[in-house]
């Protein structure tokens, strides 16, 4: 199981949705599901299993709310907002990559 208490309590938010994309890449290859299905997945149980220990989300929300231009209101507005850092990201990787190797970005990544 993945610890995403353990990184959320680290409390830096940039690095939390770095964490995400990488096991939403990983999601990717392993199941090949596209990027939204994986990503609503693994942001979804980070965001469930954080409610459940609330001191975790309050100082993610605290890190977050220090570099997000507005901030969030609730979890629900964080977990959405991190749900599309991570989409943005992703895509935003896989469409530099393509360009770098003069390749098409895989579909499942945009």
């Amino acid at each position: 199981m993945t610890d995403y208490i353990k990184k959320a309590s680290e409390g830096n938010y940039e690095e939390y949705v770095e964490f995400l994309s990488k096991l939403v890449e990983d999601e990717i290859d392993n199941k090949k599901i596209p990027l939204r299905e994986a990503a609503e997945a693994i942001v979804s149980d980070a965001f469930y299993q954080l409610r459940g220990e609330q001191e975790s989300l309050d100082k993610l929300m605290l890190k977050a709310n220090e570099v997000l231009d507005p901030p969030c209101r609730d979890d629900e507005e964080l977990e959405n907002h991190t749900f599309d850092e991570v989409v943005e990201e992703i895509s935003r990787n896989e469409i530099y990559m393509s360009q770098k190797t003069g390749t098409l970005p895989r579909p499942d990544r945009t």
